[in-house]
């Protein structure tokens, strides 16, 4: 956590604990595990409509997650994104292209696409490739 006025530290710093305060600040609420599952639903992608990708849409607004799985020799293209995205392969390798530009990727890369960025993924090699791809809103452009 970055340095700041409004922080209420609790713990593992030599610097002022204010723990009372903090759970002074702290709301408890009890209810079952079930209530915090993030539920994917298809992500619809440019390219098809049974998209093979998910999305991950908690209920604030900080996020998304997009889990793009696709078979070998499979592709999709995802339609533009208002925001930017980050996104990291953790199977396989593949290509993602945008605008002109493809980069190969394999596990553990990790790459950033713009906004307003329409992104093709590839999966190559003989294997899925899995990338979660995280990015600030969960509406498409248009």
């Amino acid at each position: 956590m970055a340095n700041s006025d409004n922080v209420i530290r609790a713990g593992l710093t030599p610097k002022l604990r204010d723990v009372p305060n903090l759970v002074r600040g702290l709301t408890y609420t009890a209810a079952p595990p079930s209530k915090h599952v993030v539920v994917p639903t298809p992500f619809r992608s440019a390219s098809s409509a049974a998209a093979a990708s998910k999305l991950y849409d908690p209920p604030i607004p900080e996020f998304s997650v997009v889990q793009v799985t696709l078979p070998a020799g499979q592709r999709e293209t995802h339609q533009k994104l208002g925001g930017p995205s980050v996104g990291i392969v953790i199977a396989g390798r593949g290509v993602v292209g945008w605008e002109n530009e493809k980069l190969g990727v394999g596990l553990g890369d990790v790459f950033v696409v713009g906004a307003d960025t329409q992104v093709e993924f590839e999966a190559q090699g003989g294997e899925e490739l899995v990338v979660y791809r995280a990015f600030v809103e969960s509406t498409l452009s248009g």
